[in-house]
């Protein structure tokens, strides 16, 4: 989000999913691998463009999204310079239909006056009157989800739309997200539902068969967990994914699909 040149990819890369690699924007498709380990594969699959729709987000390590539910995510193929508040590239999109805006006849209900405010602000937030949604762009979802809560504040007159507010809100996340997106790029995942020859536990990227569907931690975290520990998480993760039909990779039930996510402290 900010600086994304040396805040992103400056790290250990991550494997670049197959749906991406051909794409020719470095960090788009390093982003989209992320978005699709994260949500599983998309509903449209298009040669330079993935969209899911009625995405629940997953909170991050260091920042909990503001709006839970967006109506549509895509990223596109793209590079898009951007300077304000601090230079980065924009490439993904998060679409959010806003009530207080819904057309009526046909005709737009938000006022032109704040459209050109937010136009002014910056160009990386979209209206649409007709359809009611306003599409925020920029580098990373948490960037997007900042973007649309100044949008809503703003059309609920909490704020005025000025430059200030919005660069505020935007580099007052400067330090959390840099330690969030260093910490995804630069840490290790592990099964630590498998070990290998070695005694280690392996890299995550495959699921494997239905009984054996991985339970992937960052190896940091694994290294303070507990043999009863680790297997407890493991155990649940498989009854959920078993439960829910997607077991995994070779199911079709459950490959490409979101993992259903289990925490590795069980409920009390």
């Amino acid at each position: 989000m900010i600086k994304l040149k040396s805040l992103l990819f400056e790290q250990e890369e991550k494997k670049i999913h197959p749906l991406v690699s051909n794409w020719e924007n470095e960090k788009a498709q390093k982003y989209a691998s992320i978005l699709i380990e994260k949500y599983g594969e998309p509903k449209v699959k298009g040669k330079q463009m993935l969209l899911w729709e009625d995405l629940e987000l997953i909170d991050e390590e260091t920042y909990e999204y503001k709006v839970k539910k967006i109506d549509k995510v895509y990223i596109i193929d793209e590079s898009i310079p951007h300077s304000f508040p601090a230079d980065h590239i924009d490439y993904v999109y998060s679409t959010l239909k806003i009530p207080q805006i819904q057309a009526k006849d046909g005709v737009s209900t938000i006022k032109p006056e704040l459209v050109g405010k937010f136009a002014g602000v910056t160009g990386s937030i979209i209206v649409d009157g007709l359809k009611g949604e306003v599409t925020a762009r920029c580098g990373d979802l948490v960037a997007n989800d900042v973007t649309l809560n100044f949008v809503l504040d703003s059309i609920n007159g909490k704020v005025e739309p000025t430059k200030d507010e919005y660069g505020d809100r935007i580099l007052s996340l400067k330090k959390e997200v840099k330690e969030n997106l260093k910490k995804w790029f630069s840490d290790k995942w592990v099964n630590i539902g498998k070990k290998d020859k070695s005694g280690k536990h392996p890299p995550c990227g495959t699921s494997g068969k239905k009984r054996g569907y991985a339970k992937c931690v960052p190896k940091s975290k694994a290294a303070g967990m507990s043999k009863k520990q680790k297997a407890s998480a493991t155990r649940r993760k498989r009854a959920a994914q078993n439960k829910a039909g997607r077991g995994g990779t070779s199911n079709l039930k459950g490959g490409g699909k979101k993992p259903i996510r289990v925490s590795t402290k069980p409920k009390k």
